[in-house]
């Protein structure tokens, strides 16, 4: 009997640690796309609140789950535009661009949700994102944590193996990828350098901000105030730690969901350690993980530099 909630309690959480590995997955894809065009975006932590505020919102009043991650979406982009296009035209450095839209993202997210929503006596409640849950699969122990998700996990699935088969599959992949090494010589054969940094730093933008509305949709079922707290800085160490590639994201974010999760369970149960510890563990990890790697990281040859035709 007692294995058998010793099982039971490893696939919750297991499925726990699934679930949480969406939200790292999503945003550090995110960077990965746009940095394989020489774009850095370190504004996750600022679209992910305003994405998830804007996204609450969308699926509250509506009553859609789907609309929310669809607004989250866009406002994922909004971002992600405002950073490429200010830094196209004035050449302005994206880390400082970034820098400043994670202050407008953080001070946005409240400012939305007070003007939309309001305050009220009790926590307004996001509608349910539907499971998918595979016959047969599903009823296995352990093996229905990955099984029996919501359908935001299984698009991130999806989302990495689709990236990782046109980056290193196809001829656009190969083009984008050159860009990030050497844009003048791609341009010069002919790629469109400017126009491939835009549709990759939005599309980058836009799983942040799919990873900013599955925080209130998904993990808390309301927006509160700071709820990413700090996963998008997060993003940027398992970004760095994949070496801008896609699956290694998914691997990264599995790490940090997993280290984020049994600190978790450490905190509700009885630990030798403070609480306040178990908080800073998540972030130890990535400095400690990002030492252990450092020498095998790999960076785009033009990640986070300027460039003009000219």
């Amino acid at each position: 009997m007692k294995g058998s909630v010793d099982v039971g309690q490893l696939t919750e959480m297991l499925t726990q640690i699934i679930s949480y590995t969406s939200i790292y997955a999503l945003a550090s894809l995110g960077i990965v796309i746009g940095g394989r065009t020489g774009v850095f975006n370190i504004s996750g932590e600022g679209i992910m609140l305003a994405s998830a505020s804007a996204g609450f919102i969308a699926a509250y009043q509506t009553g859609s789950w789907f609309m929310g991650f669809v607004v989250g979406a866009l406002m994922g982009g909004l971002f992600a535009l405002i950073l490429i296009y200010i830094h196209e035209k004035l050449k302005i450095s994206q880390f400082i661009l970034g820098i400043t839209l994670v202050i407008l993202g953080t001070g946005l997210s409240d400012l939305l949700y007070k003007t939309a929503i309001g305050v009220q006596l009790f926590a307004p409640e996001a509608p349910r994102v539907p499971d998918i849950r595979i016959p047969g699969l599903s009823n296995i122990p352990i093996i229905s944590a990955i099984f029996n998700q919501d359908v935001i996990v299984y698009f991130t699935y999806i989302a990495v193996f689709i990236a990782f088969y046109i980056f290193y599959h196809t001829r656009i992949g190969l083009e984008t990828r050159a860009i990030g090494e050497d844009p003048k010589a791609a341009d010069v054969v002919g790629i469109n350098v400017k126009l491939r940094r835009y549709v990759t730093t939005i599309i980058g933008g836009m799983f942040m901000g799919l990873a900013g509305a599955y925080l209130p949709l998904v993990v808390t079922g309301t927006y509160t105030t700071n709820i990413s707290n700090g996963r998008g800085f997060m993003a940027i160490g398992i970004a760095i730690f994949a070496s801008w590639r896609p699956e290694r994201a998914l691997l990264g974010s599995f790490i940090f969901a997993a280290i984020e999760v049994i600190s978790f369970q450490q905190q509700l149960g009885a630990s030798m350690f403070p609480y306040q510890f178990l908080l800073m563990l998540p972030f130890i990890s990535v400095l400690l993980i990002m030492w252990l790697f450092n020498k095998k990281v790999e960076f785009p040859a033009a990640l986070g530099k300027p460039y003009s035709r000219e």
